[in-house]
């Protein structure tokens, strides 16, 4: 692949919230997973494993639990926000936080036995062996999504899964051993949008970049930042305009 058909790739996905029920063919997520399969994982351990769903019933149940879990505790938690970063999001927000219903699940998640193939030092160094685990799953994740992409696919996150109620209790209902970790969901389905995603607003490579720097000043003052976190929550223009 040449680099201009890799940044076309990178820059066109997006998590699109509005998925169609159209069946899609097994033979194109395979292809996405495929492409997961070869993501690169702390010393070659490979813990990712992606189940499936795509049984009406079993999808049904896990929308159910994560969507109880947003309307119990996401809002309440959200209702804390501080109000420099605008307003809190809420019930009507809904379709922004709520599990989508799509034709495809995948559960990305992590064989946690795996950990015992990284060097000792990073076994019994928790912090250490857990941010290597986490990464490798992190990059099996992004891998994925970009395989969805790139066989026309949209997809979102539900990054519920992970908490600790869903987190038990899609376990349970899969009947998922022990040693499995859920790290992630994408809801995966053609995209239900009429025209194409909005543009994406993104910070410069010139105020991400630091060639030989160091000190704070090279960094956004916090007054900075709070403005830019404001404005992309608000999905306004961030400090600099994008460029694409």
């Amino acid at each position: 692949m040449h680099y201009d058909e890799l940044l076309r790739l990178a820059k066109s996905r997006r998590t699109i919230r509005v998925l169609r029920p159209d069946p899609v063919p097994m033979e194109d997520l395979e292809k996405a997973l495929e492409v997961a399969r070869w993501a690169p994982s702390g010393f070659n351990m490979q813990p990712a494993e992606f189940l499936v769903l795509t049984d009406p019933e079993k999808r049904a149940a896990v929308k159910r639990i994560i969507d109880d879990w947003i309307e119990d505790d996401f809002y309440v938690l959200e209702a804390t926000r501080e109000a420099w970063q605008g307003p809190a999001w809420t019930l009507e927000d809904r379709g922004r936080v709520a599990c989508p219903a799509a034709p495809v699940y995948i559960l990305i998640v992590g064989d946690t036995r795996r950990k015992a193939g990284l060097p000792m030092n990073a076994r019994f160094c928790r912090q250490k062996g857990e941010s290597i685990f986490e990464t490798s799953l992190a990059d099996a994740f992004a891998y994925l999504w970009l395989g969805l992409e790139s066989v026309g696919l949209g997809a979102q996150p539900v990054s519920a899964v992970k908490n600790d109620r869903p987190q038990a209790l899609i376990k349970q209902y899969l009947g998922l051993p022990e040693f499995i970790y859920p790290y992630e969901m994408l809801a995966v389905g053609y995209s239900g949008l009429e025209e194409g995603p909005p543009a994406k607003l993104m910070r410069h490579l010139d105020e991400i970049v630091h060639v030989d720097g160091s000190g704070e000043g090279m960094f956004l003052s916090d007054d900075e930042v709070r403005k830019q976190i404001r404005k992309l929550r608000m999905g306004n223009v961030a400090r600099h305009a994008p460029s694409e």
